[in-house]
């Protein structure tokens, strides 16, 4: 593999899969974008916004890239590009589900109708797809600072016990709770917790929408709703400026007149 990719390739990755870290980004910027929910075309106007380069950059997801937009059924071809490199939200766990075993209860009503639309092959493909997607990822910035992506929560107060947690050192019962917790908890944001989570420069989570990005502690909330009438995708850059970049779902706005006509 040529230098110039070396930044796609993790440098850990846990017997179970469940935790990948990623080597610093020499060449390019990094970022992390809020939950995509099948809004393919508004990451991509989003992404010219921010400058974004293919060749250089990369882009780590806080989940929940399908259900409820138009355009779930675009997520294998996502999945491909080398330098898109998400977590699994509560979402993608469902299509895992939906695909692999049996129907969620819920998932329909939550935006699910079009993963039981497609054949029970295709639904299987996908569900495989999504089950290669870890619960965490570690990033390095290029002075040694660590950053934390996870979709809902860092379920312990140490990003160490956390990834322990993970990649079942303490147990599988222990792992499969703390996999569920970080997919679904709000206990941080309920709880307007703000004590940092050590061992991390910051931890970037979506699954809780919120007006505007949001800090509680290092933990930085990015999901903006961008999937719902008036809500936003945003889009962070990882260290360097931490610029914000946000862009309106005109589509979903546009969407909710023509019903109410």
């Amino acid at each position: 593999m040529s230098n110039a990719s070396t930044h796609l390739t993790p440098v850990h990755t846990s017997a179970n899969r469940l935790f990948v870290q990623y080597g610093p980004n020499q060449k390019g910027r990094d970022f992390a974008v809020g939950d995509i929910h099948g809004e393919f075309s508004l990451l991509e106007r989003l992404l010219e916004k921010a400058g974004f380069n293919e060749q250089t950059d990369r882009l780590f997801s806080v989940g929940d890239l399908v259900d409820r937009g138009p355009e779930s059924h675009r997520i294998a071809c996502w999945l491909l590009k080398p330098w898109f490199k998400p977590v699994r939200g509560n979402h993608d766990q469902w299509c895992v589900e939906g695909g692999l075993f049996e129907e969620p209860i819920g998932h329909r009503q939550h935006g699910g109708k079009w993963f039981y639309a497609l054949s029970e092959e295709l639904r299987s493909f996908l569900g495989g797809f999504l089950n290669e997607l870890p619960v965490a990822i570690e990033v390095a910035g290029r002075s040694g600072e660590r950053y934390g992506v996870v979709h809902a929560e860092c379920t312990c107060l140490s990003w160490g016990r956390f990834v322990e947690a993970l990649e079942g050192e303490l147990g599988d019962s222990y792992r499969d709770h703390h996999v569920m917790e970080a997919l679904w908890r709000r206990k941080r944001y309920d709880d307007a917790e703000t004590r940092p989570i050590a061992g991390i420069e910051r931890v970037y989570v979506g699954h809780t929408v919120v007006a505007e990005v949001l800090d509680l502690g290092n933990v930085r909330y990015l999901d903006t709703g961008g999937c719902f009438e008036g809500g936003r995708l945003t889009l962070v850059e990882i260290g360097g400026s931490e610029r914000i970049y946000s862009v309106d779902n005109i589509c979903a706005k546009e969407k909710a007149i023509c019903e109410l006509q």
